[in-house]
């Protein structure tokens, strides 16, 4: 990642999310991957949870009707 692609901001955080994410880091892995890591995760989670939603009420629209 370049200068140009990536801005450096401060993010305030409790001491312990701090220390969680430190857990979190790999040896040499930057703090952006590690939260990029975590938004991917937490969307796959979403998705996930969506779908189990959508499966249990066992009721499925055509893509038709998602994008009227």
């Amino acid at each position: 990642m370049t200068g140009q692609e990536c801005a450096t901001k401060r993010i305030p955080v409790c001491p312990s999310t701090w220390e969680t994410v430190q857990q979190l880091r790999k040896p040499g892995q930057t703090y952006d991957e590690v939260i990029r890591d975590l938004i991917r995760k937490g969307s796959e989670n979403l998705l996930i949870s969506e779908t189990k939603r959508i499966r249990k009420r066992n009721s499925y629209g055509s893509l038709s009707e998602i994008h009227a």
